[in-house]
């Protein structure tokens, strides 16, 4: 019997909602089996959202007493010594009770009741939403939410058996707006010692304070709720299944199915490779008899018909019968689109050893392509979404733009880069943004390429913003109608130049090869266009430079022979690897900070300039290889 680790000393809050979802997660967890790094970025965005928030909540508590006890124990002793004492406010208090623990941002009491305080980072809008449907029903998207704080207000319950719980779930509030400039700056340094006093009580509308009593009672009591729901007839019982399932030393009963795609124990096929440990393959082997259960599963197939298959029991690509796939004769006698089940198609084709096409250019790519104007400006944002805003008069999780990077190609085929990244001391970065990108020569001339509309739609926010602030900004007339001359032009789907063309509509639309997967992010393309290309391979083995990298090689095989993620070589290139979009918005949020030493603040810029520049000159390696392979 594989041992339980040392740190499988508590069932937490997080851990119930795992085992909720599967029990079988219990058991990898007190292992410390691996994880999927996929959802780390979005985690850290979201701890970074609720040390916001919580300082803002907090901000109205000026007399709150934080809890600093390292240990569960003495953490537990401290908060319930704290309460004893009489009225007064608790910051991250701990309840531990029968190997479960809960730490809440803030607990207060008032006489004989205790108000429990619950953040969560999703958005809520108090004037059109609310957690139940017209049944009473608690609404699927807020459920986990309530079952985890259903969890803690429980072990609370346990150490004040006759004091009144009022539990509030607090949430980013939709029509909230913020009254002051940088807020989350002074959020971030308050957090730890409460220091609030020039934080602003009108920003509290910032947040949405849902008192949810009712609905935990429903959680705790209602059966019928327990039977949609938990794995056991009554929450009481789910609790402590969970918590022996966690501290104990057997797999638990369980299915596999549809559930298990997203698992976080589903960890990429290289990893397995090198012989780590995959919860998902121990299940799947168990239950399916599949061997190298990852390997080529049905879950990694683009587009729909996944959960069709699981129930007849095709697990693996191999699996699927012929006349559910299109034949690759019929999809390379086609011209038109390149639809989802043509890839799926092909990617099963490939997986069965059935010969497919190296590649497919349809006729609409080569004419539009044909139809850009020259200097193309391959452009792409990064940008952030924070519940707190960082200008006043704006929303939790409003668009901020901190970055561009433009590669210029020009009709002679050299190119130029261009780049812009805001340092905090501007007026505001989404106007600062605008002002910059205007001075790219050339950028009201040929055609601009975006990879996915993003970068339309973020310049038709920011016009909407300065329409809003016109009498304010000093030039925001210029702007608005230098933002209006380039959102109002034509996809080159279109026959009427200039244009704003996507790169990503013509790869999803009428382009394929045969080294590409389940994924069309740039990241991936990328690499099978790389994968593919001679002539990308002869151009790109040479030294790179630009404004942010010197004579760097961006072809570079593996082991094996086979091309390296240039995203991957970034993680080379630097103290701080930002792979993709959620990662930048991550980093860019430390900056927001302002707590870092000068060298570190330094680390991080240049971190994001190299990845943004990456994207540009990803599309730019595309059309490098497109027009190639036209001419």
């Amino acid at each position: 019997m594989s041992q339980t680790s040392k740190q499988a000393t508590y069932l937490t809050k997080h851990l119930f909602g795992a085992g909720i979802e599967c029990p079988q997660k219990l058991f990898y967890y007190a292992r410390q089996y691996p994880q999927n790094q996929g959802a780390v970025p979005f985690i850290r965005h979201a701890v970074f959202n609720k040390r916001l928030l919580k300082a803002l909540v907090r901000s109205v508590f000026p007399q709150g007493v934080f809890v600093k006890e390292d240990s569960v124990s003495a953490a537990n002793s401290q908060t319930n010594k704290l309460l004893e004492e009489g009225n007064r406010t608790i910051f991250d208090a701990v309840f531990a009770y029968e190997k479960m623990m809960a730490r809440l941002p803030i607990v207060q009491r008032k006489d004989n009741e205790l108000i429990l305080f619950h953040l969560q980072t999703k958005v809520f809008d108090s004037q059109h939403y609310s957690l139940t449907n017209q049944e009473g029903k608690i609404r699927g998207k807020w459920q986990d939410y309530l079952l985890d704080f259903a969890y803690q207000a429980y072990l609370v319950q346990q150490w004040w058996p006759d004091m009144q719980l009022r539990t509030i779930l607090v949430l980013p509030e939709k029509q909230g707006l913020a009254k002051e400039n940088y807020l989350p700056g002074k959020l971030w340094h308050s957090d730890d010692n409460n220091n609030t006093a020039d934080i602003l009580p009108a920003n509290q509308e910032l947040v949405a304070k849902q008192d949810v009593t009712a609905l935990i009672d429903r959680v705790w009591h209602d059966a019928s709720f327990a039977d949609e729901v938990l794995p056991r007839p009554t929450f009481k019982e789910t609790l402590y299944f969970l918590r022996d399932q966690y501290l104990g030393g057997e797999k638990s009963s369980f299915d596999i199915g549809m559930k298990c795609k997203d698992c976080e124990f589903r960890i990429d096929q290289s990893r397995i490779n090198e012989k780590t440990k995959s919860g998902f393959d121990e299940c799947w082997v168990a239950k399916a008899g599949l061997e190298s259960p990852s390997e080529q599963h049905v879950f990694d197939l683009i587009g729909s018909g996944t959960k069709q298959w699981i129930a007849k029991g095709h697990y693996k690509q191999q699996q699927i019968p012929p006349h559910e796939v299109m034949s690759v004769k019929d999809i390379t006698g086609e011209n038109g689109r390149i639809s989802h089940a043509m890839r799926q198609s092909l990617q099963i084709h490939k997986a069965k050893g059935n010969s497919v096409p190296g590649e497919i250019i349809r006729p609409q790519l080569i004419e539009e392509v044909n139809g850009w104007q020259y200097p193309l400006h391959f452009l792409d944002f990064e940008a952030g979404n924070y519940a707190v805003p960082i200008r006043s008069g704006r929303s939790p999780y409003d668009l901020l733009l901190f970055q561009f990077s433009c590669h210029t190609l020009y009709k002679d085929g050299s190119w130029k880069h261009h780049q812009w990244i805001d340092n905090l001391q501007s007026e505001y970065a989404n106007y600062e943004l605008i002002r910059q990108l205007m001075e790219v020569p050339g950028i009201n001339a040929g055609t601009i390429i975006q990879y996915s509309n993003f970068e339309r739609h973020a310049l038709k926010a920011i016009r909407r913003e300065l329409m809003h602030e016109s009498t304010t900004i000093t030039d925001a007339e210029n702007l608005i109608q230098w933002i209006e001359g380039i959102i109002h032009r034509n996809d080159s789907l279109h026959h009427d130049p200039p244009y704003i063309a996507d790169l990503s509509r013509q790869v999803k639309q009428f382009y394929y090869n045969c080294e590409m997967g389940s994924s069309l992010s740039i990241k991936d393309v990328l690499q099978s266009v790389m994968s593919y290309s001679s002539f990308l391979k002869e151009q790109y083995s040479q030294p790179y430079s630009s404004s942010n990298f010197d004579q760097f090689i961006w072809w570079q095989d593996d082991d094996t022979g086979n091309i390296r993620n240039p995203y991957s070589l970034l993680s080379e290139a630097g103290d701080w690897p930002i792979r993709r979009g959620a990662e930048a918005m991550v980093v860019f949020g430390k900056l927001i900070s302002r707590e870092l030493a000068p060298p570190e603040e330094q680390s991080m810029r240049e971190a994001l300039l190299k990845y943004c520049e990456l994207d540009t000159l990803a599309m730019l390696m595309i059309y490098q290889h497109w027009k190639h392979q036209i001419n």
